[in-house]
C-alpha cells in the first residue's frame, strides 16, 4: 500500500489505519525494549504517528524504503531514547547543580519538540473543515483567495473569520491537552 499517497489524499482514514495496524505491537516493543510504562509508550507512539504525518505533509518523507511499521518504530525509537535521556538529565541536574545550565538547554529542545508534537496532535483532534483550512494556509501556503475557492466559502472575509475561529479552537484543544499533561 502507498501510505504516503493515502495520507495525502485521506489523512484521517490513513492515520486511523496506521494507528490500528501498528499500535499494539509498537507499544509492547517500547515497553519491552526500552522499559517504558504503558502510558509513556502510548505517548511515544502517538507522537511518532504525528511526526510521520508531519514528515509526509511537509515533503520530508516522499517515499517509504521500508514498511510503515519499521518507519514508525524508527521514529518511536528516537523519541523513546530522547525521553530516557531527558529523565537522566533531570536526575543529574538534581544531584549536580553546576550542570543545571546544560540540562536546562537540553531540556529546552525536548520541551520544544513536545510542544510541537502536542500542537500536531491537537490539529488531528480539531477535525474538518478547520483542519483542512489551517493545513491549506500553513502547510500549503495558499492565499486566502485560493482557500476561499477550494473550501467554498462566500468570500475572503468569511475565510479569514473561519481561520480565526479555527485557530481559537486549536488553541483551546492545545491548552486542554497541556493542562491534562500537567495534572498527571
Amino acid at each position: 500500500m502507498d501510505w504516503i499517497l493515502k495520507i495525502k489524499t485521506d489523512d484521517n482514514q490513513a492515520l486511523r489505519e496506521i494507528y490500528d495496524l501498528c499500535r499494539e505491537e509498537c507499544i509492547a516493543w517500547l515497553q519491552n525494549d526500552f522499559g517504558l510504562s504503558v502510558h509513556d509508550a502510548l505517548d511515544v507512539f502517538q507522537v511518532s504517528v504525528v511526526i510521520l504525518y508531519d514528515n509526509v505533509m511537509t515533503g520530508k518523507l516522499s517515499t517509504l524504503t521500508s514498511n510503515i511499521k519499521t518507519y514508525l518504530k524508527g521514529i518511536a525509537k528516537n523519541k523513546a531514547l530522547e525521553m530516557l535521556r531527558s529523565r537522566k538529565n533531570r536526575i543529574i541536574a538534581n544531584k549536580y547543580p553546576v550542570m543545571a545550565q546544560y540540562v536546562f538547554e537540553e531540556n529546552e529542545k525536548v520541551i520544544f519538540e513536545e510542544q510541537l508534537s502536542t500542537a500536531l496532535m491537537s490539529l488531528e483532534f480539531l477535525g474538518d473543515p478547520c483542519k483542512s483550512l489551517l493545513q491549506l494556509y500553513y502547510y500549503n501556503d495558499l492565499s486566502m483567495e485560493n482557500i476561499t475557492s477550494i473550501m467554498g466559502y462566500k468570500n475572503t472575509d468569511t475565510t479569514k473569520n473561519q481561520k480565526y475561529k479555527c485557530l481559537k479552537r486549536l488553541q483551546n484543544i492545545y491548552s486542554e491537552h497541556i493542562n491534562k499533561i500537567a495534572s498527571n
